[in-house]
């Protein structure tokens, strides 16, 4: 599958530029140079990585012209409201988002305490019109690639902690590059994330060099490594990365506290706004079901999500791995998450919501949920087979053993039934 359609650049103001869809626009970062007006290109997350041969972008544009706007039918047509089912309370509160008013907090609360099944399904409904309206059927499909399970970290509910017995393994730049080529040139990835525990073996120069061979792909190069200096990540991006993803876990210091010893939740904080300043495509979030977490709770991660101006939110739900002080904590119920996606499309209307592979893990229908349920991107694990097993961060992963193969076609499928189209989100 081609993971990107290719835009025509129609306008430029200084690093902003405008591209064009079948008639549809996106504000892009214009991040090479010697682009010019009528040049096609290829986009994600907002920031264009290459461009194309005019003859090879329109042969592209031919095979998808037909397609694109029978994809667009049917998200048009998932995207109805059907609001008979809702309680007076809860259809006055989704009409404020309706006529794109901000909610508040005690709204926020009254809808993530909705349980009744069919309000359920009128909440997802109007955060799924949401995301259509303002990102069309636009979403996008990164790849992942997990090359180190070391991490000098302790957190209480990782698969990966310092102190749990597991194998461990780092693959080396030769083979990091040789799996992100393999993305690129089999599968037609045009965004990687790197991602790694917080392996200080990696140091700045091994970290700089792998990100400049990888964006060499002309690809945009997501970096995750953690809780690293701001001059790491400044360094990063001098190389190339132009994405991060770092969440803060938790906006409550006390239940921070509790699950990452040796750690401040005011220094994610900082390095996630910092990442911010940089200039990186910021993607942060939490962790749904920890233990002594409320309503509340989550209602503050969401707002602070929002106030941390992310490009795009990732948050997902708990899932206790063995052998950890959290082995035991509850599982969430996979509503819970969709829940927190549809409040997040309301807090954040033209947010991109990332379905992490966990909640799949929780629940393998979810996936389709979530992606009706305002989310509009999602990641495939392209890690090498013999190494991807051992990124055990929660137990029976559900891509731990599934050929990338598999993966895409299964994507590609939801995909299309659904009406989406890999066309860029925009900035």
């Amino acid at each position: 599958m081609c993971y990107a359609i290719p835009a025509k650049l129609i306008a430029i103001h200084g690093k902003i530029g405008t591209i064009d869809y079948f008639g549809e626009t996106r504000k892009i970062l214009l991040d090479l140079d010697n682009v010019k007006i009528g040049d096609y290109v290829y986009a994600q997350g907002g920031v264009l990585v290459r461009t194309i041969p005019e003859k090879e972008a329109l042969e592209i544009l031919e095979y998808w012209k037909e397609i694109f706007f029978e994809l667009k039918k049917t998200d048009e047509a998932l995207a109805n409201i059907d609001q008979k089912n809702l309680s007076p309370n809860a259809l006055a509160v989704l009409q404020k988002v309706n006529l794109r008013k901000t909610l508040h907090k005690d709204e926020l609360l009254s809808l993530l305490a909705l349980k009744d099944p069919k309000e359920l399904q009128v909440l997802y409904e109007i955060a799924n019109n949401v995301r259509s309206r303002e990102h069309g059927n636009a979403s996008c499909v990164h790849g992942i690639i997990e090359f180190s399970n070391y991490c000098t970290n302790n957190c209480y509910y990782c698969g990966i902690r310092e102190e749990k017995a597991l194998e461990r393994y780092r693959m080396s730049q030769e083979e990091i590059v040789s799996a992100a080529k393999h993305a690129v040139n089999h599968y037609g990835f045009k965004a990687l994330v790197l991602q790694s525990g917080e392996d200080l073996w990696y140091d700045d120069d091994k970290l700089c060099a792998i990100v400049k061979e990888v964006r060499k792909l002309g690809v945009l190069v997501f970096v995750s490594f953690g809780l690293r200096s701001v001059e790491t990540y400044r360094k990063l991006y001098e190389a190339g990365a132009r994405a991060a993803l770092l969440r803060f876990e938790t906006s409550n210091a006390d239940i921070f506290a509790k699950m990452r010893p040796r750690t401040k939740l005011s220094d994610r904080i900082n390095l996630i706004k910092a990442l911010k300043e940089i200039g990186y495509v910021l993607a942060t979030g939490f962790l749904l079901g920890l233990p002594d977490e409320t309503d509340e709770d989550i209602v503050n991660n969401i707002l602070l999500t929002h106030s941390l101006a992310p490009d795009m939110y990732s948050f997902g739900p708990l899932i206790p791995s063995s052998n950890t002080p959290f082995a035991k904590v509850a599982k969430v119920n996979p509503d819970l998450v969709l829940k927190a996606m549809a409040l997040t499309r309301f807090v954040a209307p033209d947010s991109n919501i990332l379905v992490t592979t966990a909640l799949e893990t929780l629940d393998p229908s979810a996936k389709r949920g979530a992606l009706l349920a305002g989310a509009n991107s999602m990641m495939i694990n392209v890690t090498p087979m013999q190494y991807r097993r051992l990124y055990g961060i929660y137990d029976n992963r559900i891509d731990a053993d599934r050929e990338v193969d598999k993966s895409v076609q299964e994507t590609v499928e939801l995909l299309y039934n659904l009406g989406r189209a890999p066309t860029d989100i925009g900035v």
